[in-house]
């Protein structure tokens, strides 16, 4: 079943975010490395086959016209109400003599109440007006209830469109939650197995990778139109390699994002409209329009009217905000990115050579790089993220390697990498994107039957086909020569370049006894050669079930902290054991909806320069005021609520988007609790369970410090190796009033 991932599984699992932050002094450990062995060379990887060339299309009677084809999956409790919106956007353009914009609105039974509540599925010929509120184009046809993760409903609507409003270039832009590799584009009214048989669809249909690419095939075929001009993704996490690889046959120019988007979605005004304004433009000018006007345009922000309603329903205020100040709140981890698919097959030789390159390096390196390297949201089960950045990622192996065929390799990739994406937006939360992520999951991930090495292969099959990553990664993992077949079946035990056994010793404190207001000094050390990251652990003891309540974890800080490109990672040295101390005060942190405050769970996002610059997450249950709920996420920076994320239930993947409060919503904490063997003491049991609740008004939702209640305590200390394996030690102290 499908989740967001889980902040901890502790003391045997693996961490997929450590938790919380808070009043600790980040201790100063004492570093410590691994020297790297060689490696056997292995045979060179094959080289990707060519992307086949799109027939001629048949050329329309005038050369700058144009048709843009919307497929709004909206069919979403969260996204409907911000699609619907996008649409309206549009039709503050309109279509025009050499631009028709049409559209596919699919709704959602429920949730948004607005522009008549209507349900089902329309095609819109969007004609122009101002009205944000209402759609007002024309209603070509009304299907009732469709299925938009059917390849089949993508196929019959750009082929509708293509054959009524002849043109000579065409665009299509599909919206909804995205995936990455998997795909995504859920419908709410589809809630059956899809009929593909994987764990992917397991819950409801998806529009999966390698049905988008069937569906763009025959929409080619059946049209003749030979290419499209562009293909964007307004949704997240498709600013993929795998993705690029599996379009790149239908279109000259994507647009995508690596990372979340936001609720806004596109600046469909700001883009559409500079298109108007000049049909001669090609797609690829038509590509840096939308990554440019991205958010900085958006209707919703550069209207003052909309504006104000947006900043209140966002920031849960009535004060006058300027747009440059409302897009920059906005912007601060967004990513969208361009590609002109004609650099591909260079991208992708370049990316075999470095497959090649990284054979021969000490997979201990390539683990620590993969670890380290700008990842993007974990859209899977519990455990690291395996979409990291491509040039984030070849840029620390270049640093940790420092040897000449990795650098050559590398700096050939950062090369192709920067001719095929021809344009990029990043906020200062993500420095380290470079415009396109790939696929490196931990051990646990890839061996899984729903969404592992044959899945992927099978979903992104044609970048498995026409690239040599999958047999790095099966010679990273199952030590498969570079040239042989996948392996099959589970006649290989996989392997685990990342994972160590590490030690952490016995915790000594300074005290067994503190006061609330008091500290406690906790020292130990962690030996072995994989640390990636360390942790602190709080939990308070609770005698009246035998169990531990997770009150508090943070990463410790190594001391130095290495920074390629804006990414800081810990470095732990090259000294065994690494020395921890640091102090602990006794404090717990909660959820304020002005009017209460209630104890959370904090995780920070990312390691960061610094712990007070760090970006935290809470893991709850959202439900809507209208009715309806689903797994979020809470994003807190300098002790304000950022952005929320809802997470639609599909299978081994989820496909997180920004949800915009309403008054009257709730979040309810998720808590996390280890029930112990009342005999011993040992571990018997992890849960979650559902905490206390807050709700939205027009009140701001802030991260408040609570006090600690007098008690026993568990305190620990927890070593993340490279495979996001966890090792831990603890201890007892208590708290007195």
């Amino acid at each position: 079943m499908l989740r967001p991932r889980m902040l901890l599984a502790l003391l045997v699992l693996p961490l997929a975010l450590a938790a919380c932050a808070g009043g600790v002094e980040k201790p100063t450990p004492r570093p410590a490395a691994v020297k790297p062995t060689a490696l056997a060379k292995p045979t060179a990887a094959p080289k990707p086959t060519a992307l086949a060339k799109p027939t001629a299309a048949p050329k329309p009677a005038a050369d700058d016209t144009w048709l843009v084809m919307l497929y709004e999956d909206a069919d979403d409790q969260v996204l409907e109400q911000d699609m619907v919106t996008d649409v309206n956007e549009a039709e503050r353009v309109g279509s025009s003599a050499n631009v028709t914009i049409v559209a596919q609105v699919d709704r959602y039974k429920g949730a948004f109440r607005g522009d008549g509540n209507w349900t089902g599925t329309r095609r819109l010929h969007i004609t122009k007006d101002d009205d944000l509120k209402l759609l007002h184009s024309e209603v070509v046809a009304d299907l009732g209830e469709v299925n938009m993760a059917d390849g089949q409903t993508l196929v019959d609507f750009a082929e509708w469109a293509i054959n009524t409003y002849p043109a000579a270039h065409h665009a299509l832009i599909l919206s909804d939650h995205g995936m990455g590799w998997p795909g995504g584009w859920s419908d709410g009214s589809q809630t059956k197995p899809g009929p593909d048989g994987l764990g992917l669809t397991s819950d409801g249909d998806l529009l999966l990778l390698d049905e988008i690419d069937s569906a763009m095939g025959k929409i080619r075929a059946d049209t003749g139109i030979g290419s499209f001009d562009l293909i964007g993704f307004d949704a997240c996490l498709m600013g993929q390699i795998e993705v690029l690889t599996a379009v790149a046959p239908h279109t000259r120019y994507v647009v995508a994002s690596e990372e979340v988007e936001p609720a806004l979605g596109w600046a469909y005004a700001g883009f559409l409209a500079k298109l108007v304004d000049n049909p001669a433009m090609d797609g690829g000018t038509l590509s840096k329009a939308i990554v440019q006007s991205y958010i900085d345009q958006d209707q919703r922000i550069v209207d003052d009217k909309a504006r104000a309603e947006f900043v209140k329903e966002n920031f849960d205020t009535t004060k006058v905000r300027s747009a440059r100040a409302v897009a920059a709140d906005m912007s601060h981890d967004v990513t969208l990115s361009a590609y002109d698919t004609a650099a591909l097959p260079d991208l992708l030789a370049a990316l075999d050579d470095f497959g090649l390159a990284l054979s021969k390096l000490n997979k201990k390196t390539v683990a620590s790089a993969r670890t380290y390297a700008q990842h993007f949201e974990n859209t899977f089960d519990d455990g690291p993220s395996p979409y990291i950045d491509i040039g984030s990622f070849a840029a620390i192996i270049r640093k940790k390697s420092n040897t000449k065929g990795i650098d050559k390799a590398a700096d050939a990739l950062l090369a192709a990498l920067k001719r095929a994406v021809i344009a990029e937006k990043h906020g200062d939360q993500r420095s380290g994107a470079t415009g396109l992520s790939i696929y490196f999951p931990t051990s646990k991930l890839y061996k899984s039957t729903d969404a592992g090495r044959e899945v992927y292969a099978r979903v992104a099959n044609r970048f498995a086909t026409q690239a040599a990553w999958e047999n790095y990664l099966n010679f990273y993992y199952y030590g498969v020569a570079l040239d042989a077949p996948a392996p099959t079946g589970n006649t290989l035990a996989i392997l685990s370049p990342g994972a160590s056994t590490l030690s952490v010793a016995k915790l000594k404190l300074s005290a067994k006894r503190v006061a609330q207001t008091g500290t406690v000094t906790v020292s130990t050390s962690v030996d072995g050669d994989q640390v990636g990251f360390i942790y602190f652990f709080t939990g308070v003891y609770r005698p009246d079930d035998d169990s531990i309540l997770v009150a508090d974890i943070d990463y410790l800080d190594a001391g130095q902290t290495r920074d390629v490109n804006g990414v800081f990672y810990p470095d732990w040295g090259t000294d065994r054991p690494v020395a921890i101390d640091y102090d602990w005060t006794p404090v717990r942190f909660g959820i304020s909806d002005g009017t209460t405050t209630q104890f959370a769970l904090f995780a920070p996002s990312d390691y960061g320069a610094a712990n007070d610059s760090a970006t935290y997450v809470v893991h709850g249950s959202y439900r809507f005021v209208d009715g309806g709920s689903r797994q979020a996420q809470l994003f807190f920076k300098d002790n304000a609520l950022i952005k929320i994320l809802g997470f639609s239930s599909q299978g081994q993947a989820s496909a997180p988007r920004a949800i915009t409060p309403q008054p009257g919503d709730t979040f309810t904490v998720e808590n996390q609790r280890i029930r112990l063997h009342s005999d011993s003491g040992g571990v018997k049991e992890y849960v979650t369970e559902a905490g206390a609740t807050i709700t939205f008004s027009d009140q701001p939702i802030t991260m408040a410090e609570l006090p600690a209640p007098a008690g026993s305590y568990v305190l620990g200390v927890q070593a993340e190796d490279m495979d996001g394996n966890l090792y831990d030690a603890y201890t007892n102290v208590t708290v007195n009033k």
